[in-house]
């Protein structure tokens, strides 16, 4: 972290951890429009296909990485209105979820403006009448405060599993 003040770095955390929370609660709600209200207008959003490699080989940042997702904010506009629509086949009736944050670190804070932060999830989701999911990693992400209120830039979103069939919930 570029400031040493050691309050300032506890502040910050505790100011992230409401910021990573009161998103979660906003996906577990719906809200998906004032969710998306938190993302910086050039975000890239995405997640890499994980190679199974020895310890400290994986290389998240290689040019014409496979990905589950890369999406801008228009894309995830569009994703939140074709859910709204009724015809997100995958998403009808609508999946229960419920997301989980923990292990919320600051890994680097060059100036009070920019925050870089990691943490760990959980993402429980059921449908109705089939088989339910748990969704498990980490994400890596940039945040730059915009307006007095902080704005995603960059989420890197890490999966801890081999296979994933069916991503229809945002991390």
């Amino acid at each position: 972290m570029a400031r040493d003040d050691e309050s300032v770095s506890i502040d910050l955390r505790h100011e992230f951890e409401t910021v990573l929370i009161d998103e979660y609660w906003l996906l577990d709600n719906s809200q998906f429009e004032d969710w998306l209200d938190l993302m910086a207008e050039d975000i890239r959003y995405w997640a890499p296909v994980r190679e199974n490699l020895d310890r400290d080989e994986e290389n998240f940042f290689q040019a014409d990485l496979l990905t589950h997702f890369d999406e801008s904010k228009a894309e995830m506009m569009l994703r939140v209105a074709r859910l709204r629509t009724g015809f997100a086949h995958a998403e009808e009736p609508p999946s229960r979820r419920r997301h989980f944050v923990s292990n919320i670190k600051i890994l680097d804070a060059p100036d009070p403006n920019q925050a870089k932060v990691a943490s760990n999830f959980i993402i429980f989701r059921s449908r109705p009448g089939h088989e339910e999911h748990l969704f498990v990693g980490s994400r890596r992400d940039h945040w730059v405060r915009l307006n007095n209120n902080w704005r995603l830039q960059e989420r890197l979103i890490i999966f801890d599993h081999d296979i994933i069939e069916n991503i229809t919930v945002f991390v």
